[in-house]
């Protein structure tokens, strides 16, 4: 999110961040797939832009339907097998429905979200943002993550899909500026926040991850499923690293905080995120050692310093030790067998649903009665209940229920609709074998989850590491999915962060709390892709041995600022010289960099020379000397001038380490002119930055004035 500071004079701004959020209502579905203009010509309320009728047939020339679940793997849309992320990025693009052109480009995609009875529709737009359009040459995200040495590249391309909320407040914004459709354009859009996926990518392949939402902020996409869709295009389309500012949480709790402190890792850690840098100080160092010790607490020790200070806390331990079937040791431990049983229990909704209730289908738009449906549920259910318990075929299932309803059409009807639904006791499983490429049903007895006649729940006690389940029917180990919520919430809060409060500052309790901060102080992450590195491939045949791909750079001297820019893949014939390899070259390194728009590859090695025969600079690849023009040198020269002033004028020496920018609130001194954090001089968050600052320093050495009248 960005947040401005208080006191631009003294302050400087955040940015945007990686944010799971579960407070807001973040999703646009549309049940038809319409472009842009049709949106904006029916947006006389919202009901209009989210809900429409789906059409039996797509109309000639209108926009493509492409599945979430598979958009972005090879050959959803595009066979994207190329090695460079520009050629993938247009291969894309080529499949969405161009929304407008002027100085950003945009496209959109329809995504279809399979759900019964019927499906949902998502809009994905790309935006291209060239640099004439950014409010600052150099990226302030890639300066964070760690990566601020890299080239300025000429592009951003933003992947977005809207929210209701930012929609609306995007078609409200453009109504006012936009008089005719040739105006139109998304750039508007970029710049809102709250958006269920808003990533951005350099034309280069280096990007980062600014927001996503979840279901529990009002989605109809679950945040798994952004997440999932962001990180299949990172892999399909090459990109090389992916930063993210993590700002997760879930019921107040941090999320890099809980996961770490359960698996060691940010939530964000399953798809493969690792540290990038901290704020604060923090090292990679510091940030594993906080979680090794937060990690490891015994909580025998934590529950003997605990009784005396709070009796429900120990009380609460107690009853998550009887749950598990293993012993909970470490503080890991607890957390992490506290995510495993909430996972595992159902939803609290269906606490609704009596034992022997019958799932209610809605069959306003078929023409069976309800007392017909019900009877071919319980068909089916019996059949199930017959193979004990086993994963059999969708086909089998219909042959076995056919002996009892002859009425084929209603049990293709009836199976569709019991996708993992609950029927009195049983769970009615469905998946597609991966190898067999079938669906198949299982049913599963969840009897011990269901309501007790006290309304309670019975738990699972869930052997999560060793995968084996067992159950327990005692009354006092009964629990709901929501109280497992409530509860971890409840040990987030007194035993993680408010250690200063309740535990006192004590020994290993305060030593969490200290752990704690520097964990959430961790806050950028970064993955690096599986794109073809600058190590041992210097060359590869593509196209059956037609074409080579010759990864290569360029060097320009003569300039005391310049970072050699990563390796592209340029692909020529087979038999191309090196001459010609040298002007795709520079038509590549031309499109991807601000600093090299204008570069001439000035080699001076035989230019006949075939490549194929060419013997390569080691493990680099092959290396160009290049040249700017007079006037983009200057340019260059110039832009690097100001920033190394701007350094130099800002000096950051904070009392935790800091030495450079990190992202957060920072005051500068009125007299030393030094920033330092707002938080590490006793400013809080809620608090205005004074207007007039004076640092500790400078404060102890100011002269006493008590002589003046």
């Amino acid at each position: 999110m960005t947040t401005i500071s208080l006191n631009p004079s003294h302050t400087r701004p955040q940015h945007f961040s990686a944010s799971y959020n579960y407070n807001k209502t973040h999703d646009i579905n549309l049940n038809r797939p319409v472009s842009l203009v049709k949106i904006k010509l029916k947006f006389n309320s919202m009901s209009s832009v989210i809900r429409t009728d789906l059409p039996k047939k797509r109309k000639r020339g209108e926009s493509r339907v492409f599945r979430l679940k598979t958009f972005g793997e090879r050959g959803h849309p595009a066979e994207m097998n190329e090695l460079s992320f520009r050629d993938n990025l247009g291969k894309l693009l080529e499949f969405g429905h161009f929304e407008s052109s002027g100085l950003m480009g945009s496209w959109s995609f329809q995504l279809e979200v399979h759900r019964q009875p019927n499906p949902l529709y998502v809009l994905l737009f790309v935006v291209e943002e060239p640099i004439e359009a950014s409010l600052n040459l150099r990226c302030n995200h890639c300066q964070y993550v760690g990566w601020g040495n890299q080239m300025i590249c000429n592009k951003k391309y933003h992947f977005v899909i809207p929210s209701k909320e930012t929609m609306a407040a995007f078609l409200k914004l453009e109504g006012g500026i936009c008089a005719s459709p040739e105006k139109e354009s998304l750039s508007h859009l970029v710049e809102l926040q709250g958006h269920v996926l808003h990533g951005f990518f350099h034309s280069n392949g280096f990007g980062h991850l600014l927001s996503i939402n979840g279901i529990e902020s009002g989605s109809d996409i679950t945040g798994h499923q952004v997440m999932e869709l962001w990180d299949r295009l990172c892999n399909g389309l090459k990109a090389r690293k992916i930063g993210l500012n993590d700002a997760s949480h879930k019921k107040g709790m941090e999320l890099r905080l809980l996961h770490g402190v359960a698996k060691g890792e940010p939530w964000f850690g399953r798809w493969g995120y690792r540290f990038g840098s901290g704020t604060y100080g923090v090292t990679q160092k510091i940030y594993e050692k906080a979680l090794e010790s937060v990690r490891n607490v015994p909580l025998c020790l934590l529950n003997h310093h605990l009784t005396s200070l709070n009796r429900e806390t120990p009380i609460l331990l107690s009853r998550y030790q009887t749950l598990s079937s293993e012993p909970l040791i470490t503080l890991s431990d607890l957390f992490m067998f506290m995510l495993h049983l909430h996972s595992r229990l159902p939803r609290d909704n269906y606490l609704n649903n009596s034992r022997n209730q019958i799932i209610s289908i809605d069959n306003t738009n078929c023409r069976w009665s309800q007392k017909r449906i019900q009877m071919a549920i319980k068909v089916v259910i019996e059949s199930l209940k017959r193979v004990e318990c086993r994963w059999i075929s969708r086909q089998e299932v219909r042959d076995a229920a056919r002996n009892y309803i002859g009425d084929t059409g209603l049990l293709d009807f009836v199976l569709k609709s019991l996708g993992n639904q609950v029927v009195g006791n049983y769970l009615v499983r469905r998946s597609l074998n991966p190898v067999k490429k079938v669906l198949e049903y299982c049913l599963e007895d969840i009897s011990n989850l269901l309501p007790s006649s006290n309304h309670e729940l019975t738990t699972l006690q869930n052997q999560y590491q060793t995968g084996k389940t067992t159950t327990t029917t005692n009354g006092h180990n009964k629990i709901t999915r929501g109280q497992v919520m409530k509860d971890m919430v409840y040990f987030y809060r007194q035993i993680l962060m408010d250690y200063k409060g309740v535990l006192g500052p004590i020994g290993i309790l305060n030593q969490i709390g200290m752990a704690s901060r520097a964990i959430l102080d961790a806050k950028y992450f970064i993955k690096e892709y599986h794109y073809i590195r600058d190590t041992s491939m210097k060359t590869i045949q593509l196209d059956g041995g037609g074409k080579l791909g010759i990864f290569c750079t360029i060097a320009r001297k003569s300039h005391h600022h310049y970072n050699m820019p990563p390796q592209e893949c340029i692909v020529v014939n087979k038999n191309a010289t090196l001459s010609e390899v040298c002007r795709e070259a520079e038509r590549v390194f031309r499109e991807i960099y601000w600093e090299l728009r204008d570069v001439v590859v000035d080699n001076q090695r035989e230019m006949s020379t075939r490549v194929d025969e060419m013997a390569l600079n080691g493990n680099k690849g092959l290396v160009l000397d290049g040249n700017v023009g007079m006037m983009m040198n200057i340019e260059v020269m110039k832009y690097y001038d100001d920033e190394d002033s701007k350094k130099k004028d800002m000096r950051i020496e904070c009392e935790c380490g800091a030495k450079e920018e990190d992202g957060e609130r920072m005051v500068c001194c009125d007299i030393c002119e030094v920033w330092q954090h707002t938080r590490c001089v006793g400013v809080q968050h809620s608090e205005e930055v004074p207007r007039i600052f004076l640092c500790q320093s400078c404060d102890q050495h100011l002269i006493p004035l008590s002589f003046l009248p």
